[in-house]
């Protein structure tokens, strides 16, 4: 296996660049499935981020895998590339949520559940990428029980929600300004607080449509929608500020979910104001769980650690299999040609000495065909990892025609096959 992930993120790249990215997610996966050396994908696509996870053979390029992304877009996105061990890391720091706006949101390791069982569902993951992940979510869960990051990280929108100090949700009226990957997340909060007047906004022309699916009310005008709300979020994310000073009319409570200012820092410092940005919300949980971070850091190591150990046990997976096949059909073909009445001792004994002929027949054989070579060292090594036995065989031994554990010759093998035929 060679892991993969090509990553667009909110704190590199920016809000705006993962719900560009995030449009054509969903057709990503199945596409990159079909691509020669691709054994597994899987795409996660979060309000914060969008990332190709993929298990790939060695022939396969990132150049090539890049360029396959790249035909999804207009314009390319400027994905960050993370390969092998890196990459794991990776998906395992993501999965505990120390990738996260919120270092410890629990959110993003139900995404990721979701996001493995959709592509088992459409088959496209292969064995090491299912464990890959699913070790990943592991420690998220071990990390979840042994720190406190779960109380810090319950998610971006929760945290800022709790810092705007209002009290009274049910009378508040709110104003979402913005339809981008956060607006939803905005929306599912504040109808679990119990707002009951929302409202959203959007210069892009998209807010009809999503007034409509989530059962908000289209605010046409921005200013006087500004006028009417007691607290506005934004989730913009477009690089240059949509509220400042001269838009603000009145006393109000902001919430700035966006990395790039929606709402101009002078606003702060007007009478009545209260702006939450993201600095606020990180300042808020950061310090206190500087502690809990060291040690989700550690078990992330410690589960990269392990994981990659049982990836490795797994590549010999088929020879292991194959072995089992070949001596279970010894094995059966032995059984088939017992005696059709009660065994005998002597029956019984014939038969098992029938198997360990043919079990040990290429062992036998490969011995002295490594003594013709001069790799009797090699051979040593290899059936002391094989069958643990030790070094106490002399080398010398293979120079003779017979085996140097069962003493027999090949040509016993033809005997004893002669007599089992009599």
């Amino acid at each position: 296996m060679t892991m993969r992930v090509f990553s667009i993120s909110h704190h590199r790249q920016g809000l705006s660049e993962v719900e560009r990215t995030s449009t054509t997610a969903s057709d990503i996966a199945a596409d990159l499935f079909e691509h020669p050396g691709v054994e597994g994908v899987m795409v996660l696509s979060t309000c914060n981020r969008v990332e190709v996870i993929l298990d790939t053979d060695d022939t396969v390029t990132t150049h090539r895998l890049r360029g396959a992304l790249t035909a999804h877009y207009e314009e390319a996105p400027a994905w960050d590339v993370f390969l092998g061990e890196v990459a794991l890391k990776h998906v395992f720091r993501v999965a505990a949520g120390l990738d996260s706006m919120v270092v410890g949101e629990r959110e993003i390791a139900g995404q990721l559940r979701r996001c493995l069982t959709d592509a088992q569902a459409a088959g496209h993951t292969s064995l090491p990428l299912y464990i890959a992940v699913d070790e990943a979510l592991k420690t998220s869960r071990r990390i979840a029980r042994e720190t406190s990051l779960e109380g810090a990280g319950r998610s971006v929108v929760g945290v800022g929600l709790d810092h705007v100090g209002i009290d009274d949700w049910a009378s508040t009226r709110a104003l979402i300004v913005g339809t981008g990957s956060y607006a939803g997340a905005v929306v599912a909060a504040l109808r679990g607080r119990g707002v009951q007047s929302l409202q959203v906004h959007s210069s892009s022309g998209r807010a009809a449509e999503f007034a409509a699916s989530h059962s908000c009310e289209h605010a046409e005008e921005l200013c006087e929608a500004l006028r009417e709300a007691d607290l506005v979020v934004t989730c913009r994310g477009l690089g240059r500020p949509v509220i400042g000073p001269a838009e603000v009319q009145g006393p109000a409570r902001f919430l700035d979910l966006s990395l790039h200012r929606d709402v101009a820092e002078e606003v702060r410092s007007l009478p009545g104001v209260r702006l939450v940005d993201l600095a606020t919300i990180q300042s808020a949980v950061g310090p206190a769980y500087a502690a809990d971070t060291r040690r989700a850091e550690a078990l992330v190591e410690l589960g990269v650690s392990q994981t990659l150990t049982k990836l490795r046990s797994r590549v010999v997976d088929p020879a292991v299999v194959g072995l089992r096949e070949t001596v279970m059909a010894m094995v059966a073909d032995e059984i088939g040609r017992l005696p059709q009445r009660q065994l005998s001792h002597d029956d019984a004994a014939l038969a098992l000495r029938r198997l360990a002929t043919r079990l040990l027949h290429v062992p036998s054989t490969k011995a002295r065909a490594a003594a013709e070579h001069g790799r009797t060292h090699e051979y040593l090594h290899a059936m002391q990892e094989l069958y643990g036995i030790g070094p106490d065989v002399d080398p010398d031994d293979l120079e003779t025609e017979r085996c140097p554990v069962t003493h027999l010759k090949v040509c016993d093998l033809d005997s004893s096959q002669s007599q089992e035929a009599m």
